[in-house]
Protein backbone atom coordinates (compact mmCIF):
# COMPACT_ATOMS: atom_id res chain seq x y z
CA UNK A 1 0.00 0.00 0.00
CA UNK A 2 1.39 3.32 -0.99
CA UNK A 3 0.06 6.64 1.28
CA UNK A 4 0.52 9.46 -0.96
CA UNK A 5 0.31 13.07 0.53
CA UNK A 6 0.78 14.59 -2.74
CA UNK A 7 1.85 17.82 -3.23
CA UNK A 8 2.33 19.15 -7.09
CA UNK A 9 6.07 21.03 -7.35
CA UNK A 10 7.76 22.55 -10.07
CA UNK A 11 11.31 21.67 -8.87
CA UNK A 12 12.98 24.54 -10.44
CA UNK A 13 10.44 27.12 -9.51
CA UNK A 14 9.10 26.14 -6.15
CA UNK A 15 9.72 24.81 -2.64
CA UNK A 16 9.06 21.54 -1.07
CA UNK A 17 5.67 20.74 0.72
CA UNK A 18 6.05 20.97 4.48
CA UNK A 19 5.05 17.13 5.41
CA UNK A 20 8.15 16.21 2.73
CA UNK A 21 10.79 18.55 4.66
CA UNK A 22 9.61 17.67 7.56
CA UNK A 23 10.13 13.79 7.15
CA UNK A 24 13.75 14.73 5.66
CA UNK A 25 14.84 16.64 8.62
CA UNK A 26 13.26 13.67 11.05
CA UNK A 27 15.17 11.77 8.95
CA UNK A 28 18.57 13.40 8.77
CA UNK A 29 18.27 13.86 4.88
CA UNK A 30 17.45 17.15 4.81
CA UNK A 31 20.35 18.35 3.45
CA UNK A 32 20.33 16.32 0.85
CA UNK A 33 16.74 17.15 -0.78
CA UNK A 34 17.46 20.19 -2.58
CA UNK A 35 20.41 18.00 -4.38
CA UNK A 36 17.83 14.76 -4.65
CA UNK A 37 15.27 17.70 -6.85
CA UNK A 38 18.15 19.04 -8.88
CA UNK A 39 18.74 15.37 -9.87
CA UNK A 40 15.53 14.37 -10.58
CA UNK A 41 14.94 17.19 -12.64
CA UNK A 42 18.38 16.56 -14.49
CA UNK A 43 16.91 13.17 -15.33
CA UNK A 44 13.69 14.01 -16.44
CA UNK A 45 14.23 18.17 -17.56
CA UNK A 46 10.81 18.20 -19.71
CA UNK A 47 8.49 16.71 -17.08
CA UNK A 48 6.21 18.21 -14.13
CA UNK A 49 8.04 16.52 -10.55
CA UNK A 50 5.42 15.54 -7.78
CA UNK A 51 7.28 15.25 -4.18
CA UNK A 52 5.55 13.40 -1.72
CA UNK A 53 6.11 10.56 1.12
CA UNK A 54 4.94 6.94 0.51
CA UNK A 55 4.63 3.82 2.43
CA UNK A 56 6.82 0.69 0.59
CA UNK A 57 4.40 -1.80 -0.02
CA UNK A 58 6.68 -4.62 1.51
CA UNK A 59 7.82 -3.29 4.37
CA UNK A 60 5.12 -0.79 6.37
CA UNK A 61 7.84 0.62 9.03
CA UNK A 62 9.31 1.93 5.67
CA UNK A 63 8.82 5.33 4.64
CA UNK A 64 10.30 7.18 2.28
CA UNK A 65 10.29 10.44 -0.09
CA UNK A 66 8.81 9.84 -3.51
CA UNK A 67 10.18 11.75 -6.71
CA UNK A 68 7.64 11.26 -8.97
CA UNK A 69 7.51 12.54 -12.64
CA UNK A 70 4.69 12.91 -15.30
CA UNK A 71 5.92 10.14 -17.73
CA UNK A 72 3.04 10.24 -20.21
CA UNK A 73 4.66 12.06 -22.75
CA UNK A 74 7.99 10.35 -22.88
CA UNK A 75 9.37 7.53 -25.09
CA UNK A 76 10.67 4.38 -23.63
CA UNK A 77 14.29 5.25 -24.05
CA UNK A 78 13.89 8.53 -22.31
CA UNK A 79 12.40 6.87 -19.34
CA UNK A 80 15.16 4.61 -19.24
CA UNK A 81 17.98 7.19 -20.13
CA UNK A 82 15.98 9.08 -16.98
CA UNK A 83 15.55 6.18 -14.52
CA UNK A 84 19.87 5.50 -15.32
CA UNK A 85 20.51 8.88 -14.41
CA UNK A 86 18.60 9.06 -11.42
CA UNK A 87 20.16 5.83 -10.12
CA UNK A 88 23.47 7.14 -10.91
CA UNK A 89 23.37 10.27 -9.69
CA UNK A 90 22.08 9.77 -6.66
CA UNK A 91 25.14 7.88 -5.44
CA UNK A 92 26.39 11.04 -5.87
CA UNK A 93 24.39 13.66 -4.33
CA UNK A 94 23.69 11.33 -1.66
CA UNK A 95 25.77 8.90 0.70
CA UNK A 96 23.82 4.76 0.84
CA UNK A 97 22.65 5.12 4.25
CA UNK A 98 20.48 8.50 3.28
CA UNK A 99 19.58 7.36 -0.15
CA UNK A 100 17.09 4.71 0.57
CA UNK A 101 14.61 7.77 1.57
CA UNK A 102 15.02 8.62 -1.79
CA UNK A 103 12.73 6.93 -4.34
CA UNK A 104 12.30 8.39 -8.17
CA UNK A 105 9.79 6.75 -10.66
CA UNK A 106 6.93 8.31 -13.06
CA UNK A 107 3.47 8.33 -13.44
Amino acid sequence: MVEVLDAQVNAAVSGVPPEVMEFAKAKGVGGHLDAVIDLAHRAFPATVLHLSLAQDAEDETHQYIALDVDAGGLASEDLLTGQRTGSVGLSRVCPPPCAVYFVLGWR
